[in-house]
């Protein structure tokens, strides 16, 4: 990440000499809202890591005549957490099931670089709006609890032959260990959004916003407020 930093820090540097043109930064603070698609089996969802989090930004641009411009933004969001407690199926009435708690954890990395159009509004305020492609990394962490065995009353010599002796186990001795599973993803997606660049000054400006990236299978809406630095 800190390599990533200096490589954009270098190009917007380059960029704004060449153009004689106006460098900023700025940083953020806001949330991550991640709506998920997925369904719900057996009361375990096959898809977790919806819900909201905080989230920080830090951005460098470069403002090309006062109207266009071409940004750099790297984020990172809070692990976001979800606890699944399913309780007991009717299928349970057919045939043993495992019933385990499950928890969640996801948090979400983006780079994204995008293109804006700035419309005045007056000497100190100007809309932006503003859309590009957005990079991103996405680690999750699957926690499956102890689970223990779910038998229909009078299913167990239906389970358990007998005369093996297994038919006198009773089924709150049937349990399965807790584990977890860990996955990283990358891909890449559109991100669109818009700013109001409100001006203190001549270099600091406060910028309230939202942005919405499109993610596999999910929308990561950001709402957030920068502070920005204008060279």
């Amino acid at each position: 990440m800190p390599r990533i930093c200096h490589v954009i820090a270098l190009v917007c540097f380059f960029s704004s000499s060449a153009l004689a043109q106006s460098i900023y930064v700025a940083g953020s603070l806001g949330a991550d809202i991640s709506l998920v698609s997925g369904q719900e089996s057996i009361g375990i969802p096959s898809t977790p890591g919806g819900g909201e989090v905080l989230s920080g930004a830090a951005r460098v641009g470069v403002a090309l005549d006062g109207r266009f411009g071409v940004e750099f933004e790297l984020s990172r969001g809070a692990e976001l957490r979800d606890e699944s407690r399913p309780g007991i199926n009717p299928l349970a009435a057919i045939f043993p099931i495992f019933v385990p708690e499950i928890e969640s954890r996801t948090r979400i990395t983006t780079i994204s670089t995008t293109a804006s159009i700035r419309q005045q509004v007056s000497d100190k305020v100007a809309l932006a709006y503003l859309g590009g492609v957005v990079f991103h990394r996405t680690d999750s962490r699957i926690d499956y609890g102890a689970s223990r065995g779910i038998l229909p009353a009078g299913s167990i010599s239906s389970v358990f032959p007998i005369g093996t002796g297994l038919e006198r186990i009773s089924p709150v001795g049937l349990a399965l260990p807790s584990f977890n599973v860990e996955s990283v993803q990358y891909g890449v997606g559109p991100v669109v959004g818009i700013e109001a660049h409100i001006g203190y000054g001549d270099h600091l400006s406060i910028i309230p916003g939202f942005r919405m990236h499109g993610l596999p299978n999910a929308w990561l809406l950001r709402p957030a407020v920068a502070v920005g630095w204008t060279f």
